[in-house]
């Protein structure tokens, strides 16, 4: 339940005439679609999913890039920007109800010379696919696969891209931190970031929800392997514990949506 406070700041930025459709979020006026989730989110939690947030504050290094995969209206990587100054955030959001929102977002803000935003779905590979869009205040649930977890309006033809080709056509920068929630296709993302994975071994954070996962035809035994097979360690948020196999991430999975993806070797320690 909202205190007061937040319930004012909700109804002021979420209804009231000549304020509504935007809030002040570390600094920057973030433009959202009419009475959306992440919105409420913000609202009641002050600073939304503020551990993971933190989380990804110390793990961004400074003159590298941090890649927000599934970004919505951008309540990762605002903060992202406004604690570490000279890094850059590309960010990565293909849904027609969240899109329009985020780019006034950026083209608006103080860190535009920082912040680019890729309009396209990320996956193992480019092209067109057709993507699930949900009413707009449930656009957070928007994926390329219907997960019923809210009800579909529509769908659309999106573009798909790889962080793989993103990263080379930046010039392969140094990554070192990716955020990904994407609804469940959270795997595809990963085995279209091989070569990225490989040179950066950047830290990885995302969500992992079973009932995402199963339209994509993912087990948690699959998440487990391609984590081990190119060696990174599993951490369960928010209070890091270990994840050493498939069984213990199915426990874990009970308890959380939020993991962490820590690199075993560096990049210069590949073979």
């Amino acid at each position: 339940m909202m205190t007061a406070r937040q319930a004012i700041k909700y109804w002021l930025y979420g209804s009231c005439p000549g304020f509504a459709g935007s809030f002040r979020y570390f600094g920057i006026r973030i433009y959202f679609p009419k009475r959306a989730l992440l919105f409420r989110a913000a609202c009641e939690q002050g600073v939304f999913e503020a551990d993971n947030v933190r989380l990804l504050q110390g793990l961004v290094r400074p003159g590298s890039y941090f890649f927000d995969v599934g970004a919505n209206i951008g309540l990762m990587s605002v903060p992202v920007l406004y604690c570490v100054r000279d890094v850059r955030a590309v960010s990565f959001e293909p849904s027609p109800n969240t899109l329009p929102h985020l780019r006034r977002t950026i083209e608006q803000s103080s860190l535009g010379d920082r912040w680019t935003l890729i309009p396209k779905a990320v996956g193992m590979e480019t092209g067109q696919v057709t993507f699930s869009v949900a009413n707009p205040e449930n656009g957070a649930y928007d994926g390329l696969r219907n997960t019923r977890r809210v009800e579909e309006a529509t769908q659309a033809t999106v573009e798909v891209t790889t962080l793989d080709h993103e990263w080379e056509r930046l010039g392969r920068p140094q990554v070192s931190a990716i955020k990904i929630d994407v609804e469940g296709g959270e795997l595809a993302v990963l085995q279209g970031a091989l070569d990225l994975l490989k040179q950066c071994r950047p830290f990885v954070l995302l969500e992992w929800n079973k009932t995402n996962l199963k339209p994509y035809d993912v087990t948690p035994r699959a998440l487990s392997d391609f984590a081990h097979a190119n060696d990174f360690l599993i951490l369960a948020l928010p209070h890091l514990n270990p994840v050493a196999t498939a069984a213990e991430l199915e426990v874990q999975l009970l308890q959380t949506e939020s993991f962490l993806l820590i690199p075993a070797k560096g990049p210069n320690e590949n073979s």
